[in-house]
């Protein structure tokens, strides 16, 4: 797979988690003076464009898209990608112009919250809409999910820039907003389209309030549901003022309450799962689930959450452990990779939180019932020869890793020695050729210019530099020969086999 990650600064760090994935990955961005036009790094390579600086960012957008196109056609980088995700407004055109000179190519563009203030409708070059949309913040997801109304797939792979640079101005005051004294607050994060009980959530609140005066709710997100759940809450004064306008929040907002919260709510059975309480873990505040419960449980809970220090700040340690790790940009690259395969295959209707394990492209052939990669050589005629193979997942990534960043667009390979009339032990071969395999084969007929010939062969994977990495080896295959076998030669020792005489 032949990825490239147009950005207008480039994040090196997600760059190379990517290629470090085995996948052959280009990054575009802008050349300032006195840099490289090339730059290789471990796992991937930097390309920058130059471009006409000036004018607005719309048109700067629109003129490094054209410098993009130049750089490929005439310095070699070429047009042959698989994927093209631009990761900011800016590099849309860009990305679009790509597109219509690669055939077949997948178009993402990723939805920032750190564009928010300032992103353009700039489209993408000839096409308007990508084949997919990446957003890096729960909130832009829902937004971006609820305007398309289903025309594109959305996906919301949250990263850390987006979670937590904003939300480390939480405990700073805001002078613009006139907040009111409140006890602690519960903020409800709430999935579009999760059901959940209004009542049972109003009397689980009204159950903990008892012994936690003062507590109110927060409920962010805008939908019927939450808005029936706001009016139930201010019927028994349990919403809160200071996030009275949570309906429809910033950025900026949603994670300052979060941050703020003594506790969080979400209508999900496994709080670890969820993309929203991602936030949540990074600010160390509990997080409690509002599904699976009884309304006195989820009272407890919450109780628990607000007055148990050995079991808060348990929970938000693993919370905090858990959510750094989703966020961390080899975790953020699994994700993109994950969607790459799933849109490439068709499918746009899966989750984008499958791991790269679950969705790997190594090849899958299993054509023996042992859990062990093998190769083995049958003969067929006197030039043909079919080859047989298994192969174990784990034997290919570990293959990868020996490859290191050999590994980019490495494939699996069958390598033929010919070993006629040799005893052979493993450099006196007359000769080898490699034959490349397809990821959907288990078997492969291999046709050679000469008859009679003694194979060994040995499956690995092979770099396009050359690097092998043998993974099986298979047994001498004696292919026969195409004439009779020779007379012996005159003048030899014979043996005269005379009848049996009977006895009388």
């Amino acid at each position: 797979m032949r990825v490239a990650l147009l950005g207008w600064d480039l994040d090196h760090a997600a760059a190379a988690a990517l290629g470090g994935l085995g996948v052959e990955v280009v990054g575009v961005t802008r050349w300032f003076p006195g840099q490289p036009t090339r730059e290789s790094h471990p796992g991937w390579l930097e390309a920058r464009c130059p471009h006409e600086i000036g004018g607005a960012a719309r048109d700067e957008a629109f003129a490094f898209g054209v410098a993009v196109v130049r750089e490929a056609s005439s310095s070699g980088l070429g047009f042959e990608f698989d994927v093209i995700h631009a990761l900011d407004w800016r590099t849309r055109p860009a990305a679009g112009e790509l597109a219509a000179r690669a055939r077949g190519a997948v178009v993402l563009g990723s939805d920032a919250a750190a564009d928010e203030d300032e992103a353009e409708d700039v489209g993408f070059g000839p096409r308007r809409n990508p084949d997919a949309w990446i957003c890096d913040h729960p909130l832009r997801g829902e937004r971006l999910r609820s305007k398309l109304a289903g025309s594109i797939p959305v996906f919301t792979i949250p990263e850390r820039r987006a979670l937590s640079r904003r939300s480390e101005r939480a405990d700073d005051p805001d002078p613009d907003r006139d907040v009111p004294d409140e006890g602690p607050c519960l903020v409800l994060l709430l999935r579009s389209g999760a059901r959940f009980s209004s009542a049972a959530v109003v009397e689980a609140v009204r159950i903990a309030r008892e012994k936690a005066p003062g507590l109110v709710v927060a409920v962010l997100g805008a939908g019927p549901r939450r808005e029936r759940l706001r009016r139930r809450l201010r019927r028994h004064c349990l919403l809160s003022r200071r996030w009275r306008e949570s309906s429809s929040p910033s950025v900026e907002d949603w994670n300052a309450a979060v941050a703020r919260a003594a506790a969080v709510g979400v209508a999900s059975i496994d709080p670890a799962d969820d993309p929203y309480s991602l936030v949540a873990g990074l600010a160390g505040v509990p997080v409690v689930s509002l599904l699976g419960r009884d309304a006195e449980e989820t009272g407890r809970a919450l109780l628990d959450a607000l007055f148990d220090p050995a079991r808060r700040n348990r929970d938000a340690r693993v919370a905090a452990v858990l959510s750094e790790r989703r966020v961390d940009p080899s975790s953020v690259a699994e994700q993109w990779l994950g969607v790459y395969l799933r849109l490439l295959s068709g499918d746009r209707n899966g989750s984008a939180g499958r791991r790269w394990a679950d969705s790997t492209p190594v090849p899958q052939p299993m054509a023996f019932p042992e859990l062990r990669t093998r190769l083995t050589m049958t003969p067929m005629a006197s030039r043909e020869a079919l080859a047989s193979w298994s192969l174990r997942p784990d034997d290919w990534r570990a293959a990868l890793e020996w490859l290191g960043p050999e590994s980019v667009r490495a494939v699996l390979t069958i390598r033929v020695f010919d070993v006629s009339e040799l005893l052979f032990d493993g450099r006196n071969a007359h000769g080898s050729f490699d034959v490349d395999l397809g990821p959907g084969e288990s078997h492969r007929t291999i046709t050679l210019p000469y008859p009679g010939r003694s194979l060994a062969a040995c499956l690995g994977a092979r770099s396009p530099w050359g690097y092998f990495h043998p993974l099986a080896h298979a047994r001498i295959c004696h292919l026969p020969r195409e004439e009779p076998a020779l007379p012996p030669p005159s003048g030899g020792r014979r043996l005269r086999v005379l009848p049996r005489r009977s006895c009388r």
